[in-house]
């Protein structure tokens, strides 16, 4: 009889024993799965985010490629019509001139100035805003001097030149005099006057 129950016993214990075991090894198992499900919740959320940016990445991308299809390509400048009634002696537009300033290095070396209104004396890197006295009187005399450089493009772009007056020019008021009537009234009875002035000036 007492062998019986010292092998109940010993079967409690064994099972108690197993029980235990199973039950630190579940808690354990559990502690791992919870760690692992972490883990695995971490790297899904990094791929999400690395989908994401790779996702925006490729939409930026594609749109700077679809931008650079829709940039404005430079027309030849000489492409361009002058028209008096809109400008002063521009070509085209401010948008038109800064979208081909910005598109090529070769246009920045004239200034924005110098793309909007090219020189029509075929001075290509002095623009309105780099206008001497040197040049004014220059240009003024070649326009005197034959009637072919007479033009109505030529004259409104030196008249804004020299109402802009950058270079801060010494006879600013002689050439707007000159320009002044040529301009307003197409008036050039007085060239033989005006040679003289303009030459006296460079004296």
């Amino acid at each position: 009889m007492k062998k019986i129950h010292l092998t109940i016993l010993i079967i409690l214990i064994i099972s108690l024993a197993v029980n235990v075991t199973l039950a630190l090894n579940w808690s354990n198992s559990t502690k791992n799965a919870s760690v692992l499900a972490k883990k695995v919740d971490d790297y899904s959320k990094k791929l999400a985010s690395i989908k994401k940016k790779t996702k925006k990445n490729l939409a930026t991308k594609n749109a700077l490629s679809e931008l650079s299809n829709w940039k404005i390509k430079p027309k030849p400048i000489g492409s361009y019509k002058y028209n008096r009634n809109k400008t002063n002696g521009e070509i085209m537009s401010f948008y038109e001139a800064n979208a081909i300033y910005n598109s090529d290095k070769k246009y920045q070396k004239v200034g924005l100035d110098g793309v909007q209104a090219p020189n029509p004396f075929g001075d290509k890197m002095i623009n309105r805003a780099t206008i001497t006295d040197e040049r004014a009187q220059k240009y003024l005399l070649s326009m005197i001097n034959n009637p072919k450089e007479r033009t109505r493009q030529r004259i409104d772009w030196l008249t804004y030149a020299v109402f802009l007056n950058k270079s801060r020019l010494k006879h600013r008021k002689v050439y707007a005099d000159i320009l002044t009537r040529w301009q307003n009234n197409y008036d050039f009875s007085q060239l033989t006057n005006e040679r003289k002035t303009i030459e006296n000036l460079r004296k």
